[in-house]
């Protein structure tokens, strides 16, 4: 409850707790799936006017409302088992690396988007969506070498062509920026631009690109209750400061968790988090979301992936589990479950697939919530008026009826 009359108090009376198993957890869950994600389907099938009892209807969905994408590298151009692997899953990815500043632009003067040019076409090819990512990073010792060398309002201007280049380059093909990476947690920029960094990059990248949506991008909000700069009530006021800046009322801004679970996921903290979120009416992304390494990765996964696609705010998530070759060998599924420093040195985190690109447990887990969250071959027939209602996932379909009254006609 919130006011801003400052003489009112707000108390809370009768408070109780009530224990619940994971049992009812998961009630819950697919009863909010049941309302958030699905619609009844009215299919009414007629012939010259004339309703069809007794029609046989079938109903495929051929593409998901709900995006559920994954993090890819450039590994994908080059690996054909992959690449068929990758797209007959995903409606959604996100180039782990290839656009950022540090890829395209290891040095002043010379852009390279050749990879990230080759990496959009492949999924257009499939008309799977793509994340921009990042635009800047609010980290100094991920900001290239060379803009840290420059004077201050030198590194602004840089900053600035950077953006102009990969989102105008971009514009179109990509369905979100995450604009300014990790901005709760670092100060780069705030040291160049002063308090108002963040309002000021997002009001260029609105100036840029005014159609996309313009993502925050944070780690820890959901993973690590204590942490004191990325909690829910920070997130929230982060984006109403930007909001606030004079200019940027009409910006298209939204939510990005990340997601990197180093711990067992706690449910009963996500969902309020969630809440607390969603009281500022942004859509909220999982966006790189893995889960710890060890025999219960796959099930922490599945997890956080049913809350999130059972919470209303939740509009996609993107699963990192991107594949390159060694990350997923042998030694690093063994050895990066003792020694998680391994996951920053070459291995895997989360592999969905190991060096043959056959599944993984993680992998077997997406695969089954993918079909769950799918209609696909729901049949009936339609009753004295010609109509069949079947309760179905939002997303693209196939329908087809059929009755021999018509064979042959088709309708």
């Amino acid at each position: 409850f919130q006011t801003k009359n400052t003489s009112v108090e707000i108390w809370m009376d009768n408070v109780s707790l009530k224990s619940f198993d994971a049992k009812q957890w998961r009630e819950q869950q697919d009863r909010s799936i049941d309302r958030v994600r699905k619609r009844r389907l009215r299919v009414h099938c007629t012939k010259d006017g004339r309703n069809i009892e007794g029609a046989a209807v079938k109903i495929d969905q051929t593409r998901s409302h709900f995006p559920i994408g994954g993090g890819v590298t450039a590994a994908i151009l080059n690996n054909k088992s992959y690449e068929e692997w990758f797209t007959s899953r995903f409606n959604a990815a996100t180039f782990t690396n290839e656009m950022k500043w540090y890829y395209t632009q290891a040095s002043p003067g010379k852009e390279n988007f050749t990879v990230a040019d080759a990496m959009i076409d492949l999924m257009k090819k499939y008309n799977i969506s793509v994340r921009g990512h990042t635009v800047l990073w609010n980290k100094d010792t991920v900001t290239p070498y060379w803009v840290k060398l420059l004077p201050k309002t030198e590194i602004f201007a840089a900053a600035v062509a950077h953006m102009a280049n990969v989102m105008l380059r971009y514009s179109g093909d990509v369905i979100a920026w995450d604009v300014l990476n990790e901005d709760l947690h670092y100060l780069f920029y705030d040291g160049i631009l002063g308090p108002n960094a963040s309002s000021i990059i997002f009001q260029i990248a609105h100036a840029l690109d005014p159609t996309t949506p313009l993502f925050l991008n944070e780690f820890n909000t959901m993973e690590f209750p204590l942490d004191r700069f990325a909690m829910p009530h920070k997130y929230v006021g982060k984006v109403r400061e930007i909001r606030s800046f004079p200019g940027n009322e009409r910006i298209r801004l939204k939510i990005g968790l990340e997601g990197h679970f180093w711990d067992k996921p706690i449910l009963p903290y996500i969902r309020p988090a969630l809440d607390i979120l969603a009281a500022v009416n942004v859509s909220v992304w999982f966006t790189e979301l893995d889960t710890r390494p060890g025999p219960d990765q796959a099930r922490d996964l599945e997890a956080v992936m049913r809350e999130a696609f059972s919470h209303p705010a939740v509009e996609g998530v993107m699963v990192w589990g991107a594949w390159r070759p060694g990350a997923c060998n042998d030694t690093c599924l063994s050895e990066v479950v003792k020694n998680s420093t391994l996951a920053f040195t070459g291995c895997g985190k989360m592999c969905l697939v190991d060096e043959g690109i056959r599944n993984l447990p993680p992998g077997d887990t997406v695969d089954g919530l993918l079909r769950e969250w799918r209609t696909v071959n729901a049949t009936g027939m339609t009753d004295g008026d010609g109509i069949y209602e079947q309760s179905v996932f939002m997303g693209g379909y196939n329908i087809t009826c059929s009755h021999p009254l018509v064979a042959g006609d088709g309708f």
